[in-house]
């Protein structure tokens, strides 16, 4: 693994810029500096100013379930992102993709349903017949409204089954933005996603509405660990809209920038105006134990760079801990409740 190896080199050359990453102090904080800073968080700006970290983001909705837990919705539904914030989340997670006739709607994890079959076949009413428990992107950006909150809308990138022509990210860019501007949470939205394609013409279209941008472990890999990894087949392609990057189909499922270092990540976060970056768990599991210290030499550099550092996804509030242990300003969590005891009062 030469470029994961490099990568953890590239820790050791940003160590000098990490942030103060004491889980004793700001991380957790006592209760004098929680009231302190005692703040009301109801715009996407107010935020990202809050200095209180770790920060509880509700992870789709009120924590991932594709059913199999009867007390909790559905995730990425309106009684998943209405939960979450009942739950005392200020900030609350979706995902967007599109269909057949236009409608941006919210679902995890892909493009695609359980079966394959790709969403953006189906009309809205032909999906919301199939999967009623789907809802419009309005839908839940109307919640956010009601309850005053903050939500974040991952916009998922297409994938290679759905849009095989690479063709389709400037409808979803835009259908989201209507979507949003409809519905008058201009000022409520963040963007989130892996591709910086998408964050790129989410900038040129609603600079306004801020943008984060997403790292896994995998676009670190070359393509054989990457099949070893995966068993899914990389195939490069020559992007249009490729920000100087080298990209690739990976199987049917995913069509991801590679990054040659985790510098090279942060300056494609430069250029799409992101003022967060995202870490994925499988990267912070496999940096953490291949050289330990670099998680926090990471969320250091994104500081010092001016980026806020989340992590994803905390399933419980044991790993919310252990991402609070290393600095990053907030995680997407699946147990909100439990989570918000390690959050400073709001």
């Amino acid at each position: 693994m030469k470029r994961i190896g490099s990568l953890l080199a590239l820790f050791t050359l940003v160590a000098g810029c990490a942030a103060n990453t004491d889980p004793t102090s700001e991380q957790t904080g006592s209760t004098a500096s929680a009231e302190k800073r005692c703040e009301k968080i109801d715009s996407a700006e107010d935020f990202l100013a809050s200095t209180a970290r770790p920060m509880v983001i509700g992870h789709e909705g009120a924590g991932e379930n594709f059913g199999a837990d009867p007390t909790k919705p559905i995730h990425d539904t309106v009684a998943s992102v209405t939960l979450a914030y009942d739950q005392g989340a200020s900030v609350v997670e979706v995902d967007a993709v599109l269909t057949k006739d236009g409608y941006a709607v919210a679902n995890h994890d892909f493009d695609f349903l359980a079966d394959h079959t790709c969403i953006n076949t189906y009309t809205l009413a032909q999906l919301q017949a199939k999967a009623p428990y789907i809802p419009k992107l309005e839908d839940v950006l109307k919640i956010a409204h009601k309850k005053q909150g903050v939500m974040i809308v991952e916009l998922k990138t297409p994938s290679p089954m759905c849009d095989p022509g690479d063709a389709s990210e400037s409808a979803v860019v835009s259908r989201v933005v209507k979507a949003i501007r409809d519905t008058g949470t201009d000022k409520r939205v963040i963007f989130d996603g892996f591709s910086p394609a998408m964050l790129y013409l989410a900038k040129q279209l609603a600079p306004e509405i801020p943008r984060e941008l997403d790292l896994d472990l995998l676009q670190l890999m070359t393509p054989d660990q990457v099949q070893a990894n995966t068993g899914l087949t990389v195939t490069k392609i020559d992007k249009a809209l490729n920000l100087g990057l080298q990209w690739a189909n990976v199987g049917p499922i995913y069509r991801l920038p590679g990054y040659t270092s985790v510098n090279q990540f942060f300056y494609a976060a430069t250029v799409v105006g992101a003022k967060i970056v995202g870490a994925e768990k499988d990267f912070i599991g496999f940096s953490e134990s291949s050289a330990p210290g670099s998680v926090a030499q990471f969320v250091g550099a994104a500081h010092s760079l001016g980026f806020k550092a989340f992590a994803d996804p905390a399933k419980t509030v044991a790993e919310f801990g252990w991402y609070a242990s290393f600095g990053f300003d907030a995680a997407y969590c699946d147990d909100i409740p439990a989570s918000l005891a390690l959050q400073p009062k709001l």
